[in-house]
């Protein structure tokens, strides 16, 4: 058994003897103390470079803070997520707030980002009855990856692998069923570049693909957690393909833009965002 294995028990034996909230406020200790461990160097300055680069300097000097509610996010999510193993649709339909589930009832492809406990919102799309569809690239440890599946179909949501989610997809949006993509991390060559955060980035275009190719709307979604810990899921309403793959993708991000803005510290600023450069004209 990995190091990793034998904690991530450890954290789930006591996780699964304490309440949602008891859990929220274990993950975010969790999280604060992994905020200071060493191993972590690279990945915090990665991310520390990133808040500092983006929005063209709109949140110097908050980069630390920011940090580190990012690692008290990712405890509390974390644990939020073992949560998921004992509780029930409605224990899990307690702990949000929606906003505008009635737009996704005709089905379409649900765009969003690394925002929020972003694996507990598609437990209670799918808890709710939504018909969801999730493009996944499992973890490359297997232990994780079953746990993990584990989770995200609890209630129904059905797990479509990346090597074959083109085909898979095109028969969920036939179906008039609901697709969730994330639009927010670097897609190397093949994406679109796009600003976000005001440098050039590598944007999967798949989900804008689909939606201008099947008649299908865009549906943007945005999750994060309160204050108080309740979580909130905004459901905005359908974008419907009208325009150009770009000029979709700029609107989407624009709006993932706007809610980083919001709530920074539930953004996965540890991710290579820019990583891919755009080719020279």
């Amino acid at each position: 058994m990995s190091l990793l294995h034998w904690l991530f028990k450890r954290v789930r034996r006591k996780a699964l003897r304490s309440s949602f909230r008891e859990n929220q406020e274990y993950g975010r200790k969790l999280g604060r103390f992994f905020y200071y461990l060493p191993v972590f160097r690279e990945r915090k300055k990665i991310a520390l470079e990133n808040i500092s680069l983006a929005f063209n300097g709109a949140l110097r000097g908050r980069e630390n803070e920011i940090l580190k509610g990012l690692f008290e996010h990712l405890g509390m999510s974390l644990l939020e997520v073992i949560s998921v193993e004992k509780m029930g649709a409605q224990d899990i339909k307690s702990v949000f707030i929606p906003d505008g589930l009635e737009n996704a009832k005709e089905g379409g492809i649900i765009v969003s980002a690394h925002l929020g406990n972003w694996e507990l919102t598609l437990v209670y799309l799918s808890a709710v009855g939504l018909p969801i569809n999730v493009i996944v690239r499992p973890p490359s440890d297997p232990f994780f990856a079953e746990y993990i599946e584990r989770i995200r179909g609890k209630f129904g949501a059905r797990l479509i692998p990346k090597g074959i989610a083109l085909r898979e997809s095109i028969k969920s949006l036939k179906k008039r069923e609901l697709l969730a993509v994330l639009v927010d991390q670097d897609e190397g060559p093949e994406g679109i570049f796009i600003p976000f955060m005001g440098r050039l980035a590598s944007t999967p275009r798949g989900a804008f693909t689909l939606s201008l190719k099947y008649g299908v709307p865009l549906i943007p979604l945005f999750t994060w957690r309160e204050d108080s810990g309740i979580h909130r899921v905004e459901l905005k309403e359908p974008i419907y393909p009208e325009r150009t793959e770009r000029e979709l993708a700029l609107r989407i991000t624009s709006m993932i833009e706007h809610k980083i803005l919001e709530v920074p510290s539930q953004w996965l600023w540890l991710h290579r965002r820019w990583k891919t450069p755009p080719p020279r004209v």
